[in-house]
């Protein structure tokens, strides 16, 4: 079974509890989401998919998928599939759809932090481009 400390996870506005973030905050584990992603397309049907947020743990030792999935399914009603974060940058590229035009844009405000996860350092280390060209 896989292993890793940094795990990818949804949530659905429509089926996660209101207090999520109190929830969040109460596993002790550093934690950052996406902004509400409510005007994404199924490329398929052209319908928009149900309002969602992209999520992501980072633990403090290697966690199993069922140990990640069962915890987030168990305290936030999320789906049962959750996959291992290869990269930081990648995923926040993701939450705001940074890297895809063809996306809508989410608001870089709207990301939600907390038990210690770093948002502004994360956020100056994976926009780093857009600030150097800011600041020069």
């Amino acid at each position: 079974e896989k292993r890793s400390n940094k795990w990818a996870f949804l949530i659905y506005q429509d089926s996660v509890p209101d207090n999520y973030l109190d929830i969040l905050e109460e596993l002790h584990i550093p934690f950052i989401l996406s902004p509400w992603h409510n005007k994404d397309v199924n490329k398929k049907t052209g319908e928009c998919k149900k309002t969602h947020k992209h999520g992501a743990l980072f633990f403090g030792s290697l966690k199993s998928y069922s140990q990640v999935s069962e915890l987030l399914a168990e305290k936030l009603n999320t789906p049962a599939h959750v996959e291992v974060i290869m990269s930081p940058k990648g995923m926040y590229d993701y939450f705001i759809h940074a890297e895809n035009p063809e996306k809508t844009l989410y608001n870089i405000e709207d990301i939600e932090s907390g038990c210690g996860f770093e948002l502004d350092k994360f956020l100056l280390n994976n926009n780093n481009d857009e600030f150097l060209s800011t600041v020069i």
